[in-house]
C-alpha cells in the first residue's frame, strides 16, 4: 500500500468513526438515565486517560512541558473548558434532541462561524467565496431543520440552538488552540484538554443517578470514547502525514455520510428532497472553502476534527 493510499485511509475512516459515534450516542439516549452529561462526562475522562497513556509511552519528555509554562497551561486550561468540553456537550445534546446526522450537518457550520469571526476581528469583509459559502449554510440549515416548509420547524427548537451552538463550540475548539499548537504536539494538547475537562466534569456525574450497566451500555459507551474518539483522532492525525490538510479536511464529509447512511440503515430514518438539498448545501460550505487566494485571513485547519474529540 502507498503512503498515498494509507493516507486516504486513515482519512475516511476517522471521520466514519466519528460519524458512527453520533449514531452509537443516538441508540444511548434512548435511556433516560444516559443524558448528554453523563456521556460527556465519561467519554472526555475515559479518551482523555487513554491519550494521555499514550503520549506517556511516545514522548514522555514533552508531555509535561505544557504545564511548566504559566501562560501555556491557563490556555489549555481555558481550551479544555471553552473548547473541548463546549463542543463536546453541544454536539451530543444537539443528537439527543434531534438525531445524529442533523446534529453532525448542522455542526459543519463552524467554518462559517469561523468566517465570520475572522472578518470582524481582522475588519476585512470576506472574500466573494466566503459570502457565497455564508449564504448556502444558512438556506441549507434552514431548509435542513424545516424540511422544506418554512413556517414552522421539523425537529424540536432546543435540537436547532444546540445543533447552532455546537457550530459556535466547533469554531471555538478550531481557533482557540492555535498558539499552543504552534509550540506543542497536537496529541498532548488535546490529550490534557479532553483530560483536564473530564476530570472537572467527573465528580458532577455523581449528583445524578447512573444508568444500569447493561453490556448494551458498556459496549456503546466504550466505542463511543475508544473507537470514536482516540482512535478516529489518531487516524485523523495520522492521515497529515501523506495527504494535506485540505484533502483531510475534504475527505470529512465521510462523517455526516456515514451518520446518514447508518441512521437510515439502522433506525429507519427518512430523508426528504429539502432535508436532502439542505445537507448538499452545508456541506459544500467546505469544499468551497478549499479555494485558494492570494491574500486572505486564514485559520489553521490541521486541528480541525470537527469537534468531535
Amino acid at each position: 500500500m502507498t503512503d498515498k493510499h494509507k493516507g486516504l485511509l486513515f482519512a475516511i475512516l476517522g471521520p466514519v468513526f466519528w460519524g458512527v459515534s453520533g449514531n452509537v450516542a443516538e441508540y444511548l439516549f434512548n435511556d433516560p438515565l444516559i443524558t448528554p452529561h453523563w456521556l460527556v462526562g465519561m467519554r472526555l475522562i475515559g479518551s482523555g486517560i487513554l491519550l494521555m497513556g499514550w503520549c506517556l509511552i511516545r514522548q514522555r519528555k514533552q508531555a509535561f512541558q505544557i504545564w511548566r509554562n504559566r501562560e501555556s497551561a491557563i490556555r489549555l486550561i481555558g481550551f479544555g473548558l471553552l473548547g473541548v468540553l463546549v463542543s463536546q456537550y453541544t454536539y451530543f445534546s444537539a443528537v439527543k434532541n434531534s438525531n445524529a446526522p442533523t446534529a453532525t450537518i448542522i455542526q459543519y457550520s463552524a467554518p462559517i462561524m469561523i468566517i465570520i469571526y475572522l472578518a470582524i476581528r481582522h475588519r476585512q469583509l470576506p472574500r466573494r467565496v466566503d459570502v457565497i459559502s455564508i449564504v448556502m449554510a444558512v438556506v441549507g440549515t434552514y431548509m435542513l431543520v424545516t424540511h422544506g416548509h418554512w413556517n414552522s420547524l421539523a425537529i424540536s427548537p432546543a435540537g436547532v440552538w444546540w445543533g447552532l451552538g455546537a457550530g459556535v463550540g466547533g469554531a471555538i475548539y478550531t481557533l482557540m488552540p492555535r498558539k499552543l499548537l504552534f509550540h506543542y504536539n497536537a496529541r498532548i494538547v488535546t490529550g490534557w484538554a479532553m483530560l483536564v475537562a473530564g476530570l472537572l466534569m467527573f465528580p458532577t456525574l455523581f449528583h445524578q443517578q447512573w444508568p444500569a450497566m447493561t453490556f448494551t451500555t458498556v459496549v456503546g459507551t466504550l466505542f463511543v470514547t475508544v473507537i470514536g474518539t482516540m482512535g478516529a483522532y489518531l487516524l485523523y492525525i495520522q492521515s497529515l502525514k501523506y495527504l494535506t490538510p485540505t484533502t483531510v479536511g475534504m475527505l470529512g464529509v465521510f462523517e455526516p455520510l456515514t451518520a446518514s447512511f447508518v441512521s437510515v440503515l439502522v433506525f429507519g430514518t427518512r430523508f426528504d428532497w429539502a432535508e436532502i438539498i439542505g445537507a448538499i448545501l452545508v456541506l459544500m460550505t467546505t469544499f468551497l472553502q478549499t479555494i485558494p487566494a492570494k491574500k486572505r485571513v486564514t485559520h489553521k485547519m490541521d486541528h480541525n476534527v470537527n469537534a468531535k474529540l
